[in-house]
């Protein structure tokens, strides 16, 4: 299987993001993401790490007296396989979760470090050496459907009661990707996949009402989104509305449809929905108004940098950007930079916003499962807790330089992520669904070509591979 990244095109085109800065390592709701230290994207030998990190004394008194009931671990070691390390670098914030599964459960995290293009290869190596990793992360939503298919993971029921008073405020999504009745994910939170980032200085300069403000009064929304951009771009300017290479996906599911979605253990094709539809005219929209960079006579490069010279207006791109001061730098002065979610799609009640995940799954094989979930217990007991909430809080503002207003905008879009999250499956089948699907979505958008055309062309193909994976789906 073609193992799709969420944000990988971006880190490519932005070239100073790491592939280790992007993904967060679990948590509470309010947690940066996990440093890596040394880690890159091209180590790919096995390396374990345990390297020292900060917490303060006054914030390891308070995790303690957290009362969890958790038991100590026979087994203390987790083996983790990824292309990040949840243990961070030295002078680097410690995750509270960590600190509890250190303390209260006894535990520690092994890494090995991999490319994250090597890592089902590594996985496969690993298990045939009966060295299988316990725990592998879920957050790049590739492992359902294809690799439960491929029986590269087992069912966590055994091990995490979904039902538990712990687990309630998440077991809305984690049935969401159950299978026969069977979870394979671990999800402890969900977060926007793609926010919308901008210049407060560009608004205020082009007479432009503040995104924050129209959420705020409820009418952020494709209306306001397209006219803020008619107003503000100008060919012969050089001022475009949007760029970057998150929108075209992460605007499709404000419509509260996936191209395929996953219904009760089996996958279904909304490539012929009105919701989709409407997507696609939108996009074309945009197109035939030359409201896009248009990528093309830019040798498809994006080139965030316009944000802060002003003569971009929108860049929708993962909020984990804005945690790497060389992003930051992209984008203007962090007093200067802002965000909010995705627009809301007029012709839904909800609020719909392109969703990922944090958590993890167990590989097959798996040594310690039990360790994995004990770990994934302590991520939800600090989840909600208000005391690791502003332990988290502070280092958002201590080690990344956030302003208040940006870390009330990441609250907001997470309460709206979460009540209502939307997950896109076709990346996570086949390499044939994927090919099927992923340029051929962007087509309105980037060259003008409707969409009648398009799925004219692949409809029948994509729904034979959904056929073909349900009846595999049915046996899990």
């Amino acid at each position: 299987m073609k193992r799709y990244k969420l944000i990988s095109a971006a880190v490519a085109a932005l070239c100073v993001v790491s592939a280790t800065a992007c993904v967060g390592g679990g948590g509470a709701r309010t947690e940066a993401p996990a440093d890596t230290g040394t880690t890159t994207a091209a180590q790919t030998e096995a390396t374990t790490t345990t390297p020292p990190a900060t917490l303060k004394e006054e914030d390891k008194e308070a995790i303690a007296e957290i009362d969890t009931g958790f038991e100590k671990l026979e087994n203390p070691t987790v083996k983790l396989l990824a292309n990040f390390d949840l243990n961070p670098a030295a002078g680097k914030p410690k995750g509270v979760a960590l600190e509890m599964f250190e303390t209260q459960c006894g535990g520690k995290i092994e890494t090995t470090l991999c490319s994250w293009d090597d890592r089902y290869d590594k996985l496969s190596t690993l298990v045939l050496a009966g060295d299988a990793p316990d725990m592998f992360s879920a957050e790049d939503l590739d492992i359902v459907p294809g690799n439960i298919i491929a029986g590269k993971f087992q069912s966590m029921d055994p091990y995490i009661d979904y039902d538990s008073d712990l687990w309630t405020p998440m077991k809305h999504v984690n049935d969401m990707f159950s299978i026969n009745g069977k979870h394979f994910l671990g999800v402890t939170s969900t977060d926007a996949g793609v926010v919308v980032i901008y210049n407060k200085n560009t608004i205020t300069e082009n007479g432009l009402p503040d995104p924050a403000q129209l959420l705020e009064e409820g009418n952020w929304n494709w209306d306001t989104f397209y006219d803020m951009m008619i107003q503000f771009c100008d060919r012969s300017a050089e001022k475009f509305g949007i760029d970057g290479w998150e929108f075209e996906n992460a605007f499709a599911v404000t419509s509260g449809t996936p191209y395929i979605d996953l219904i009760d253990g089996q996958l279904v094709s909304n490539l012929e929905s009105q919701m989709i539809m409407n997507v696609q005219e939108y996009m074309l929209k945009l197109k035939k108004n030359d409201l896009p960079v248009p990528k093309g006579e830019y040798a498809w490069t994006v080139h965030p940098e316009k944000i802060a010279s002003g003569k971009t207006l929108f860049y929708p791109q993962g909020a984990y950007v804005l945690y790497e001061p060389q992003n930051v730098a992209a984008f203007g002065e962090m007093e200067d930079i802002m965000f909010v979610p995705m627009p809301k799609c007029p012709q839904t009640e909800d609020y719909y916003l392109p969703s990922v995940i944090k958590g993890f799954a167990i590989p097959t094989g798996a040594s310690n499962p039990e360790g994995t979930a004990a770990y994934l217990n302590c991520v939800m007991a600090c989840r909600d807790n208000e005391k690791a909430i502003e332990i988290e809080q502070n280092q958002i503002f201590d080690d990344y330089g956030w302003t208040q207003e940006m870390y009330d905008m990441l609250l907001k879009t997470r309460e709206l992520t979460e009540a209502h999250p939307v997950f896109e499956y076709y990346k996570a089948i086949n390499d044939n669904v994927y090919d099927c699907i992923l340029n051929p979505s962007k087509e309105s958008y980037n060259q003008g070509t409707p969409w009648s055309d398009t799925v004219g062309s692949i409809k029948f193909m994509v729904q034979k591979e959904l056929d073909a994976a349900n009846e595999k789906l049915k046996n899990v």
